[in-house]
């Protein structure tokens, strides 16, 4: 059975705004001694000094008011450490001022200059700084007669910046937002626990200050509430128009409001995330979210169970006198090496076999370069008659949490008959844009209700690069298939699927029979039961948009990046965005005498992230020596109404000559209005070709 539809796409467009932020980094002057003449240690790499922000700024204030906080962060973004020395803070009144530094790598702050105190902990003193390492100077200055003072100053290793000057500026700055503390690190904190941190955002500015919009990149395990109903400032924009509750709006000037940051990770690792603070001027602060990094820590991974990371080993039915295996991964998944002590099981059907330590403790690296560390062992199970049995798996660590971890397994003797997995047919040859119905039809159960299984589940393994499509019990609406539908039905045997773009799709069959045995798998071995989908285009010019925006963690959801695929008329004089142009105000004009047929089509415009977008032409006129032009705009970066802009956007465009792929090319476009001219296509009665062009245009030229 192949059931296939061609559908094309109703256009739907909705505002947006540009939303344009511009992150300023530091300029530093050059020349003078260098930090390792003495003690230094000559590297053919070169450390790179980064300073974030590039001054300490302090807003007018009455005199004795509050003591005000600034940081400014040194990091080392080179390839060696970054060594610096001679320290001198010039201060105008220097009872005024504080200096103390941390490093990214510790709680700790240490003091570096105090004028009240004879001894000054920054004097003769080389602070190292590794690769990829930062350390934050903090400056405490209590308003006084004399305003804000000069600079601190002190030498690096830097080729480029030898000498470093970190101004100290004051004057009346219209608002302006700290946070306190700077950063959040919630220290180890077990899978399901749950921990609560507070900030404060404090307006040390002049006049009040107005909070567009929160968000968390990163880790989806942070959260922020608010107040004692503890609602979501993300979600409910409106906590943010008064956040101090004084009945006016914005953040007064020297005002402050709390929130928590909640953090509740379902398993085990490292988290890191990012809270970021976006004022309506466009100004934004970034708070550092991070739990689990420096502590040893234990995590069990169980790859070949159905739900490999539970809390307990479920090896289900297994046949009687037959031995079941089950994977055991042992992640290190701290800042500190693992070490195991012991590994048992208890239970007498259960045993252990495959890759066990040969001695104990046996250590596991911590977490290095993102990269987790592990060692994998099987433990087995043979049921000797038709019952259920329990067991446990205990191992024992430097885990601070779970020394001893007990882990339990289950599992019951089967006589059952194994299911097969068995499709309708297994190569189809379609259209981009089709739907072809996935057919698991012909499965059999010889034991099982009706003599069939009682899940089908439809994976689609292998696809074209930018394809996002997915099986589906029925599309939501048919003349859109590209928006999706109810997940697939696993009770019934047949899925829709939409080929999105032109390529190669693999989608294979596991069924599961009522005694909860699946096949292909381990317990019932079998040749895998797959749909192979060949979909190449039959007209004579497809052009196919993909995109791909690194901050949208959800590209299939319904909110996203709006990317336009855009193709004008080689005798085109007005240029883009004209009748001479299909796209999605213009999605089928009429381009002259070769009928409907020589017309573009854009089939599918897609708004909210990922794509796809593509324009056809069945019949293209000769184009005597010029081109029909290819082009991509960035109609927009984010969406207005829930105030997220996703930033930079990597759009794909692929050209297709007589169902043959003739040109592919990828670039990033940074910002909304971006305009990116691809390419060139000649056609022609003995040639037709794609000449590459690749311009990228601030705004649509």
């Amino acid at each position: 059975m192949n059931s296939i539809t061609h559908t094309s796409a109703q256009v739907r467009r909705s505002l947006w705004a540009i939303t344009a932020l511009i992150a300023l980094l530091f300029a530093a002057a050059c020349d003078s001694d260098n930090p390792n003449a003495e003690g230094g240690v000559a590297l053919s790499s070169s450390p790179l000094i980064v300073l974030s922000p590039s001054s300490f700024l302090f807003s007018a204030a009455p005199v004795g008011s509050e003591e005000q906080r600034r940081e400014v962060t040194i990091s080392n973004n080179g390839e060696a450490d970054l060594q610096l020395v001679d320290f001198e803070a010039n201060f105008k009144n220097s009872a005024s001022y504080v200096l103390d530094y941390t490093r990214s790598n510790s709680e700790g702050v240490v003091i570096g200059i105090d004028p009240n105190d004879d001894q000054d902990n920054l004097s003769g003193q080389r602070l190292t700084i590794a690769p990829n390492e930062s350390l934050t100077f903090i400056l405490k200055y209590t308003p006084d007669e004399e305003g804000a003072g000069n600079s601190l100053t002190f030498k690096s290793n830097d080729p480029e910046a030898r000498e470093v000057l970190i101004p100290i500026e004051g004057g009346d700055i219209a608002s302006e937002l700290i946070v306190t503390p700077g950063n959040l690190d919630f220290g180890r904190v077990a899978a399901g626990e749950v921990q609560r941190r507070d900030i404060t955002i404090t307006n040390v500015g002049a006049a009040p200050a107005n909070i567009a919009s929160l968000s968390i990149n990163g880790s989806p395990d942070f959260r922020v509430v608010m107040g004692d109903e503890e609602m979501d400032p993300i979600a409910n924009r409106n906590l943010l128009s008064d956040p101090d509750r004084d009945n006016s709006p914005g953040l007064a000037a020297q005002g402050s409001f709390t929130m928590t940051v909640i953090y509740e990770p379902p398993m085990e690792g490292p988290d890191e995330a990012a809270l970021n603070i976006m004022e309506a001027s466009g100004a934004q602060i970034s708070v550092p979210l991070s739990a689990n990094g420096a502590s040893p820590c234990l995590n069990l991974v169980f790859p070949d169970s159905n739900t490999p990371n539970a809390d307990e080993l479920n090896f289900g039915p297994t046949l009687v006198d037959m031995t079941r295996n089950q994977t055991v991964v042992v992640e290190s998944c701290g800042g500190e090496p693992l070490s195991i002590s012991a590994i048992r099981v208890e239970g007498e059907q259960f045993g252990l076999g495959g890759n066990l330590p040969e001695t104990y403790p046996a250590v596991i690296p911590p977490i290095t370069n993102g990269t987790i560390a592990t060692n994998s062992f099987s433990v087995t199970f043979t049921p000797p008659e038709l019952d259920f049995y329990e067991g446990t798996l205990i191992i024992e660590s430097n885990d601070p949490i779970s020394p001893t971890l007990e882990v339990p397994l289950t599992g019951r003797g089967s006589v059952n008959a194994c299911p097969v997995a068995a499709v309708a047919e297994s190569d189809l040859n379609v259209q981009p844009l089709d739907i072809v119905v996935l057919d698991a039809g012909p499965s059999t159960d010889s034991d099982g209700p009706g003599g069939l299984p009682v899940s089908y589940e439809w994976v689609i393994t292998s696809r074209p690069a930018g394809s996002t499509a997915q099986p589906v019990e029925r599309f939501s609406n048919p003349l859109r298939p590209a928006d999706g539908g109810p997940a697939d039905d696993s009770s019934t045997p047949e899925a829709l699927f939409f080929v999105d773009i032109a390529g190669e799709y693999t989608a294979e069959l596991m069924v599961t029979d009522d005694q909860g045995f699946s096949a292909p798998s381990a317990e019932c071995p079998q040749s895998i039961a797959s749909v192979y989908i060949n979909a190449r285009p039959e007209g004579a010019i497809l052009v196919e948009l993909t995109w791909q925006t690194p901050a949208d963690q959800n590209e299939t959801d319904l909110d996203g990046t709006d990317v336009d695929l855009h193709l004008l008329h080689f005798r085109a004089g007005a240029g883009w965005t004209t009748s001479e142009d299909c796209y999605y105000g213009n999605p089928n004009d009429d381009w002259g005498p070769a009928g409907l047929e020589g017309n573009p089509s854009l089939d599918i415009d897609d708004t909210n992230g990922a794509g796809p977008e593509n324009i056809s032409i069945d019949t293209p006129e000769n184009t005597g020596g010029s081109y029909y032009r290819v082009g991509v705009h960035y109609y927009s970066s984010g969406d207005d109404f829930f105030g997220m802009d996703y930033g930079p956007s990597d759009a794909t465009i692929r050209v297709y000559l007589l169902g043959l792929l003739s040109g592919e090319w990828t670039q990033r476009l940074q910002r909304t209005g971006n305009f990116w001219e691809v390419a060139g296509i000649e056609w022609g009665n003995m040639t037709s070709r794609v000449v590459e062009i690749n311009r990228v245009y601030d705004f649509t030229p």
